[in-house]
């Protein structure tokens, strides 16, 4: 068995091809996580039940397929420059932080072979994985990581009971049947669902004026279409609802003595930028605003904290990381000396996935998709309460909404 260097080198100088080898190790090999020192990772939320469940006999190996687009077709080892691995950043930070989930339990005598595969982002080799054996006869597979790819995959593939994780995809594959694919990241749908049902909850219909800046985009447009439905679910006609195509003239529709509510769905840039210039000097104008925004605002740098506070600023979010949990520091305080470099976003949902799924392996067996809608998780980076949907699968059902304060997004409780 061929085993995965533990610690890849830094991306600099001459150690890129160092890395390169470690990349075209990983293509090739089948990983077996030995035990190892364990990293004191989040607890699964435990849920009060009327039902003792009986007793399972658990297999002490556990097989898990990862497919990941490390993208190795298109690297040369005599001419590929630092600047030439930036795709297969992703891959690497999920595979290191999901290689740390598994070791961090594997301490209490549970072994896991890891099969890491590169998907090199091309179709034929998407359908190669989807029904080669030594793919489709493990316990679990996560990955492909793109809607499209996962698409190929399902169509592709006979899992029979095996579930299939979206490890990344924060869309779901259009047209796709499939209830054993499990969807980590929330969807566009649920962000909207998750914003409807704040305002619907938290304020009273005839104190608030609500404005929908939608540009008519498609992408701004489904979101704004998903926040009108679930409002009207939610609230029917009780909230009177101004949709505008841009922030020009908004003066003459916003309430000089109501708090004004105003949702913007795109996340455009230059549009963004304008958009909250002119709202900075509606709120200096002492109009009452609180802004409501797309869920990829939490990306944008280019967003002044402090101008983002002064308009009592919200997002949704299925990613946020508490640099001041201890579990969190002990993550980065690992991924440092186990890698020699910090954690990325993606290394975070990476050790979070293994380790939930590692303990349901650990727990139940074979028999672990009936248990993920019954064992809820507390992670590093976000909580998984997954939901079954006859025709979308596993979703997961938790979402977070952060605001501004202290000039830095924080969880409203």
């Amino acid at each position: 068995m061929i085993l995965v260097p533990n610690r890849p080198p830094r991306l600099n100088g001459n150690n890129c091809l160092y890395l390169l080898s470690f990349l075209f190790f990983i293509s090739a090999c089948s990983r077996k996580i030995v035990p190892v020192q364990p990293l004191a990772g989040p607890e699964p939320v435990k849920m009060a039940t009327s039902k003792v469940e009986e007793p399972v006999k658990i297999d002490m190996d556990h097989s898990i397929v990862l497919l990941l687009p490390f993208q190795l077709n298109h690297l040369n080892l005599k001419t590929t420059k630092k600047s030439d691995l930036s795709k297969a950043d992703l891959a690497i930070d999920y595979y290191q932080g999901f290689k740390l989930g598994l070791d961090s339990i594997s301490a209490e005598g549970h072994n896991y072979n890891l099969h890491v595969f590169d998907t090199q982002n091309q179709e034929t080799q998407i359908v190669n994985l989807a029904m080669a054996e030594s793919v489709k006869r493990q316990d679990l597979i996560v990955g492909p990581v793109f809607p499209e790819e996962i698409k190929i995959f399902s169509e592709f593939s006979d899992l029979s009971k095996i579930i299939q994780v979206s490890p990344l995809a924060a869309s779901l594959p259009s047209g796709l049947n499939d209830s054993l694919l499990l969807s980590i990241n929330n969807s566009i749908d649920q962000h909207a669902k998750k914003i409807a049902d704040f305002i619907s909850r938290e304020y009273q219909p005839e104190l608030v004026q609500l404005t929908l800046v939608n540009t008519q985009r498609t992408v701004d447009a489904k979101f704004s279409n998903h926040i009108k439905r679930y409002l009207n679910e939610f609230s029917g006609t009780k909230f009177r609802l101004i949709e505008r195509p841009n922030v020009i003239g908004i003066e003459n529709y916003l309430s000089a003595t109501k708090n004004n509510l105003i949702m913007i769905t795109s996340s455009d840039r230059t549009f963004l930028i304008q958009a909250v210039d002119k709202l900075v000097k509606l709120k200096d104008q002492k109009y009452r605003i609180e802004l409501f925004g797309h869920p990829d605002w939490m990306k944008a740098k280019y967003l002044s904290p402090s101008r983002m506070q002064s308009l009592n600023t919200r997002i949704t979010a299925s990613y946020f990381v508490n640099y001041n949990d201890q579990n969190v520091k002990n993550f980065i305080a690992r991924y440092r000396d186990e890698f020699g470099l910090e954690p990325s976003e993606y290394s975070f949902k990476g050790f979070d996935t293994a380790y939930y799924f590692g303990l349901l392996l650990k727990k139940y067996g074979k028999l672990y998709p009936n248990y993920v809608i019954k064992e809820p998780y507390s992670g590093l980076h976000n909580e998984f309460y997954f939901v079954k949907d006859v025709k979308l699968g596993y979703r997961n059902s938790t979402l977070m909404m952060l605001k501004y304060q202290n000039f830095e997004l924080q969880v409203v409780k």
